[in-house]
């Protein structure tokens, strides 16, 4: 009998299960979808429901349910620091204890969540490592037989980094850095000094970093340097989590971080910002050289990772793999000849890796590479139909060249369009189904974009995307990107004419699209590109200020309530009258 393995992820940042068998990821959903709280950190009891549904299995089918999280992982590493710091630790450590537990009685939990007796929970139960994980979410995904697998975050199970030897089946750990040293946490930190200090700001001070110059560099040095062979050192000097009871709380299953700098971080580069107070040139320097010095840092890790492994190609996978910064510099600097990220690089995708890593074990057969992230839920147009019809908004139903033509002709002359098809995508990116697009040459579109819908700060660059094959004539890039997980500099004689994607650094994080990925995507693409001349459009994410829209409902009251143009549904239209 073949393996059908339920990957979770739980107990930790984003939440979220997947279903994985012998055709590879069949099914992938973050518990944030469906819950709507942000990065929540609770047991995804909706996410297993839906991908078992999707699935089209029962919880009895599933013959191994995967962990992504071991107890036993560093044990040793843990105990020596717990009894260098017994009055700090300890109650840490409990506190881990009782996750274990938690993590340990999952298949009670399961069975509760959905409504059925724990004897029907028949899988295997398998505590996979956080960092082991990330490693086999991003290679087992990919089409590489061969790569150093390189796993970066800002912790979990006392690992903030790892870097493996991948061939084949086997992934063979060749190097970790330990808890309380992690370039993740360095980063944030030096986001909450500037006044960015919720979970999962790290992104919008990467954008901010554009709009700085790196006069900080010297004091960056101080705080994290890479050493070969060992891993990353932190100044611990400047920081505080080490210190901390908790360096992360996950109660009622939203996410907070602690203050993670110190005094001395601050005698270093000046007081705290308040979160309200406005940004200045500090700020925007800071993070200029934050940036600057972590880019550097992360070069020399896989610089490292590919000495260690004597390999070319790099499958990568971790919170600080969403820097698509940084990605930009090793693809565009020839670091690598070839890299794989996974859609769902951060927490999220742990759980992709432990059921991909359960599944691997014990045989020399490879599931499929996955080479498109939409893996979550499908709406069929009678669902989506009733929800129209209940909304009494005026609509058209219309065939797939009427859609296109009709999409296209909008986005032609300036509108903004809500575009909701297919199956939702995995990861934080929205690529296409669940997305919002526009002209990205329109006069002023990105603060119309802004000021309309999104309303983010005026420092944060909306996406391009375009056709695979059309990638170097509007890019200094030529490595596919599907993922939207790669900043790549814009051609000189296109940035006029894509100026809502073109950032402050002359760049754009960039979405590539084959048609046997996304068929309807690509040929709106060539559509659009016939009415205008341009192969590029704006994508961002279908939402306001809360997580990518899941169902129909949500996505038309989107459309509702902001000051959208039109909506592509379905095979369904809807365009509100002009003002």
């Amino acid at each position: 009998m073949s393996k059908v393995v339920l990957g979770i992820n739980s107990a930790h940042a984003d939440s979220s299960a997947v279903l994985v068998t012998d055709r590879g990821i069949v099914a992938a959903i973050a518990e944030e979808r469906l819950n709507r709280k942000k990065h929540c950190a609770g047991f995804p009891r909706l996410a297993i429901a839906e991908v078992l549904r999707m699935g089209g299995i029962s919880i009895n089918d599933v013959t191994d349910i995967a962990v992504a999280r071991d107890p036993k992982a560093n044990l040793a590493a843990k105990a020596a620091f717990v009894a260098r710091n017994p009055l700090n630790h300890l109650p840490k450590a409990l506190d881990r204890l009782r996750v274990h537990r938690e993590v340990r009685g999952t298949a009670s939990v399961i069975a509760d969540s959905l409504g059925v007796v724990e004897s029907q929970v028949r899988g295997k139960f398998h505590a996979v490592e956080h960092h082991l994980a990330h490693i086999a979410s991003a290679y087992y995904c990919s089409p590489l037989e061969r790569a150093a697998g390189i796993s970066l975050d800002g912790a979990g199970d006392f690992t903030s980094g790892m870097i493996a030897s991948c061939r084949g089946n086997e992934i063979r750990v060749l190097q970790r850095t330990l808890w309380p040293h992690s370039v993740g946490f360095y980063y944030t930190a030096v986001c909450q000094l500037i006044g960015f200090d919720r979970f999962g700001e790290e992104y919008k001070v990467m954008g901010l970093s554009a709009y700085g110059v790196p006069r900080y560099i010297r004091q960056m040095r101080e705080l994290v340097r890479y050493l070969p062979g060992e891993g990353f050192r932190l100044n611990l000097d400047y920081f505080e989590h080490h210190k901390l009871e908790k360096a992360i709380d996950t109660d009622n299953d939203e996410i907070k971080i602690p203050r993670l700098f110190s005094p001395a971080m601050e005698k270093l580069l000046g007081p705290a910002k308040d979160r309200e107070a406005p940004i200045g040139d500090r700020e925007r320097d800071i993070a200029c050289s934050m940036q600057i010095h972590f880019e550097n840092v992360y070069l020399d890790y896989v610089a490292d990772a590919l000495k260690l492994t004597g390999e070319k190609h790099v499958a990568m996978a971790g919170g600080c793999v969403l820097n698509s910064v940084a990605n930009g510099r090793m693809l565009t600097e020839g670091w690598v000849e070839r890299a794989y990220f996974h859609p769902a690089a951060s927490d999220d995708g742990t759980a992709a890796g432990a059921a991909l890593h359960v599944f691997h074990e014990g045989t020399t057969k490879r599931t499929p590479p996955l080479v498109s992230a939409y893996l979550g839920t499908e709406w069929s147009d009678e669902e989506i139909g009733k929800c129209l019809d209940t909304s009494g908004m005026p609509y058209r139903k219309v065939n797939r060249d009427e859609l296109l033509e009709t999409a296209a002709n909008a986005l032609s002359n300036g509108k903004i369009m809500g575009w909701f098809q297919g199956r939702e995508e995995w990861g934080p990116r929205a690529l296409g189904n669940r997305s919002i697009l526009c002209h990205p040459g329109w006069p002023d579109m990105k603060a119309i974009l802004n000021a309309r819908i999104k309303n983010r700060e005026p420092f944060r660059p909306f996406a391009p995307v375009i056709r695979e094959e059309r990638l170097g004539e509007c890019f200094r890039g030529s490595h596919e990107v599907p993922f939207m997980i790669c900043v790549f500099k814009v051609r000189p004689e296109w940035k006029d004419r894509l100026s809502a994607i073109t950032h402050e650094d002359g760049t754009g994080r960039v979405q590539t699209v084959r048609r046997e990925q996304n068929a309807l995507y690509y040929d709106l693409l060539g559509v659009f590109e016939k009415k205008t001349g341009v192969p590029v459009l704006l994508n961002t994410s279908f939402n306001e200020n809360e997580p990518i829209v899941h169902t129909p409902a949500q996505a038309i009251d989107c459309f509702a309530r902001t000051r959208m143009d039109c909506l592509g549904i379905g095979s369904f239209f809807l365009e509100k009258p002009v003002e």
